[in-house]
């Protein structure tokens, strides 16, 4: 706030003030303080009207406020001066001029009318023409200050007088001068009511602005941060605006288009054909400078004339791209490809022979079916396919096919519309396929998908399409599938259970994984992985194995393959133990296996190769208790029934040797060798009992 000759009254507050009020009566000034307050209203109030500097205060600071305030000439001299914002003037009821000539007619003096040449002088003089009094008063008016001292030195001589002006500093000023001088004073002051309404007039005239720069900022925030470049042009062709992402994708600056006209020498002629004709348009898709560009224009109207055209356009290829962040922003945890060819461990020729066509399939965007038993390592093959591929940067989506009921799995494949199904989520639900486009989708256990499914799966892999379940629009996909099974699907199709012509739709690239018993040289880089890993998971340090060790668990079939092995020596670190022998404990565990899976679990190749030299036996091929009888009696006849020396050479311990000599006799025929109350369980001790 301001007081007199324009010095600060007060600290501001801490809001901007928006309302600037010139005042000219410091009783004015009060009661808009108070206003202020009440209504929570930022005011700035400069004390001095016309004639003490407040209108070249108000020009020189117009562009600092959204409204001013002031009353009478003052007011009427801002108001024509300034134009660039609104000027409310606190207007002078009939009430206020009555009050005032009634106290002066009380007096019964001559009257002296003493006033700023403004609106104000003509409601004076009606009504003193009303009071009766018209012959009576003598006018003094005035326009600027040298009228105001001519008026003023006339006013002097008035004695016996009684002046009726408006209230203001310099009347005041004047009153204060001349009462001693036989002159009495009238003033006329606005009401407090007169005095609300001017101010929240301001104050409702700020709020309103206030709301529209918000628009206007709001759309502007819009504008500016949109990935669509958007032009607007006038009806006269003129560029009215220019976002950042337009002057991104047009390779041009703003300032060197902005209001001007499209024909224009200099102008771009991509702007003249973005614009076209200026009809409406959505969607159209549109070539320029070598980029595709997706263009939509929209018309502004008001009384059937052209006011604007407003264009927006965006690159195909970042829409593409956009649309390929937000699938994978749909992923949930765990849906993308990790592993690659590097990590799949083994060196067998029937290992690289698969590796070595996978990586081949890996450069074509053919469908692959892989076929292996259960823990081949089929999923590990389809990522490493992936990642090798020029779909690497896309989404990979996996599902297991017989972990879902028949309907959720088609749900969950392709989606569903809006109010599909009870308890469908609004707006629908994207499938797996709409979040594999550009991507892959690996289809696990395919072999236990129903025949609608089937064809459900056939018409996307010819069509490249899907639809939502209860939904009317189809949608295009691009997703390459790679589906693994663990059946025998070409049987499947010769019995009826499975389509062929999907069978050759999924099967256009063949891939089979050979089981571990194939491959069983892969069992000891594999073994030291997992052994690795066992003891870094487990926080107990388990050595390598030992080629003994190695031998025995190449004896073991492992239907369940490389998984099956790996949960194996997951079970071996956790309960080794200083004081067994990692031999005997594999023999346990083996043994354990043998009993859960049965014969087939035993490969059919002997222990020990059949050739006699010192570091080989010749063993006649049988049940496992026989051959282990028949290696411990063979050794014994070599050393002379030396059972220490035999118990080193075949890295067992002593009470073995002599428990296999003790049951030499019994249940020779048992092939359960390994069982648990066998000789190597009593080796190992009970507490590795399961």
């Amino acid at each position: 706030m301001r007081t007199s000759e324009g010095r600060p009254s007060g600290d501001r507050r801490a809001a901007r003030s928006r309302i600037l009020f010139v005042s000219i009566c410091p009783r004015v000034s009060e009661q808009v303080r108070r206003l202020a307050k009440d209504f929570d209203i930022p005011i700035e109030i400069f004390e001095g009207g016309m004639t003490k500097g407040g209108l070249q205060y108000a020009i020189a600071h117009q562009h600092d406020y959204d409204v001013i305030v002031s009353q009478g000439g003052t007011a009427a001299h801002i108001e024509s001066c300034i134009t660039s914002i609104p000027v409310i003037t606190i207007k002078l009821s009939i009430t206020d001029f009555l009050d005032a000539f009634e106290r002066a007619i009380e007096r019964d003096r001559p009257l002296a009318l003493f006033c700023v040449a403004s609106e104000v002088l003509p409601e004076m003089e009606r009504v003193a023409r009303f009071s009766g009094r018209a012959p009576d008063y003598k006018l003094l008016a005035y326009s600027h200050k040298e009228e105001f001292e001519t008026q003023y030195r006339l006013a002097a001589t008035l004695q016996g007088h009684t002046l009726i002006g408006v209230s203001c500093y310099c009347v005041l000023d004047m009153q204060a001068q001349l009462e001693g001088q036989g002159i009495d004073f009238a003033l006329i002051s606005p009401s407090q009511h007169n005095i609300q309404k001017a101010i929240l007039s301001a104050k409702s005239i700020v709020e309103s602005k206030g709301r529209e720069e918000l628009k206007a900022q709001r759309m502007k925030s819009i504008v500016d941060y949109s990935a669509q470049g958007i032009v607007s042009v006038d009806g006269r062709r003129r560029v009215t605006s220019f976002n950042p992402a337009a002057e991104r994708i047009l390779d041009i600056r703003a300032g060197a288009v902005l209001s001007r006209g499209l024909d224009e020498k200099g102008m771009p002629a991509a702007l003249r054909e973005l614009h076209g004709d200026g009809d409406f348009q959505l969607n159209q898709l549109v070539k320029l400078d070598g980029d595709d560009l997706l263009v939509n224009r929209i018309p502004v109207r008001a009384n059937d004339r052209l006011e604007e055209t407003i264009v927006s356009f965006q690159r195909v290829t970042d829409i593409q791209r956009l649309e390929i962040k937000a699938r994978m922003q749909l992923l949930s945890k765990g849906l993308v490809a990790k592993h690659r060819f590097e990590d799949i461990v083994g060196t067998s020729a029937a290992l690289r022979t698969a590796i070595d066509r996978a990586r081949r399939f890996a450069e074509t965007s053919a469908s692959v079916l892989i076929e292996g038993e259960t823990g081949t390592g089929k999923e590990l093959f389809v990522q490493s396919i992936h990642n090798a591929s020029d779909r690497r940067d896309g989404p990979f989506v996996a599902i297991n096919c017989a972990a879902l009921p028949e309907t959720l799995l088609e749900s969950e494949l392709f989606g569903y519309a809006d109010g599909a199904f009870t308890g469908a989520k609004r707006g629908g639900k994207a499938g797996l396929f709409e979040l594999a486009h550009n991507g892959t989708i690996f289809l696990d256990e395919i072999g236990e998908v129903s025949p609608a499914i089937q064809s459900r799966l056939l018409r996307v892999l010819q069509e490249r399409e899907i639809l939502r379940v209860g939904g009317d629009r189809v949608i295009k996909v691009n997703v390459r599938v790679l589906s693994a099974t663990n059946k025998n699907l070409y049987q499947m199709v010769r019995e009826g259970q499975f389509r062929d012509d999907l069978f050759f739709r999924l099967g256009v690239l063949n891939l089979r994984l050979p089981p571990l018993r194939e491959r069983t040289e892969d069992i000891r880089p594999l073994a030291d992985r997992f052994v690795r890993m066992a003891s870094e998971t487990t926080g107990k340090r388990l050595d390598d194995l030992s080629a003994g060790d190695i031998r025995l668990l190449q004896r073991y079939a492992w239907p369940g393959n490389v998984r099956e092995l790996e949960y194996f020596l997951e079970k071996l670190a956790i309960l080794a133990d200083a004081s067994v022998r990692t031999s005997d404990l594999i023999g346990l565990l083996l043994g354990e296996h043998t009993r859960a899976h049965g014969r087939d679990a035993v490969s059919p190749r002997p222990l020990l190769d059949t050739t006699d030299d010192d570091d080989r036996l010749t063993l006649a091929v049988g049940p496992m208790r026989d051959m282990q009888r028949q290696i411990v009696e063979r050794m014994l006849e070599r050393t002379n029934g030396n059972k220490v020396e035999v118990a080193r050479r075949l890295g067992i311990s002593r009470v073995t040797v002599w428990n296999k000599m003790k049951e030499a006799d019994a249940e020779a025929r048992d092939t359960d060798a390994f069982r648990t109350d066998g000789p190597f369980a009593r080796a190992a001790g009970a507490r590795f009992r399961t």
